[in-house]
């Protein structure tokens, strides 16, 4: 019986370190991932088309008033398109609430998808580590290379 808990402390010991390190692995490029849209479509890094922009991700949450803030500031994303193609990604898993939340239909005439992060995945996708602040934006260039240390939206660098 001994031995029989010993092998199970050891698996939970090596599964839990398992995803310890898939939560703080260094990333350096566009992960694989797959969310659901508000509009119940998948949308996954093969969705992210080849050409000549850098790439945002903004994770937000429907509770967070910074968040609120930058989401719904239209003016902000009609500027960014130049250059950039902007993906937002939510933890709020009612859609009324993210529709409510957002400024949905002006967004969507400009073509930004807002996806759901259902089962929580970005953190460990994007290799966030287990506390985040909220809004996270994320850059990676045309080739899909993370851009540290750069928040378009403030004009950080």
């Amino acid at each position: 019986m001994k031995k029989y808990l010993k092998l199970i402390a050891l698996l939970l010991i090596i599964l839990i370190s398992y995803f310890v390190f898939l939560r703080l692995k260094p990333m350096s490029e566009i992960p694989e991932f797959e969310y659901s849209s508000i509009n119940n479509e998948l949308f996954s890094n093969k969705n992210i088309k080849e050409s000549d922009k850098n790439i945002i991700f903004l994770y937000f949450s429907c509770k967070c008033g910074d968040c609120k803030e930058l989401i719904n500031n239209i003016e902000n994303y009609k500027k960014l398109l130049e250059e950039y193609e902007i993906i937002l990604i939510t933890t709020e898993k009612n859609i009324d609430t993210i529709k409510e939340f957002v400024k949905v239909k002006e967004i969507e005439k400009l073509n930004i998808p807002i996806l759901i992060d259902v089962n929580n995945n970005f953190p460990s996708d994007f290799s966030l580590g287990f506390s985040i602040n909220l809004p996270k934006v994320l850059v990676f260039d045309k080739n899909g290379q993370l851009i540290e240390n750069v928040n378009p939206f403030t004009g950080l660098k």
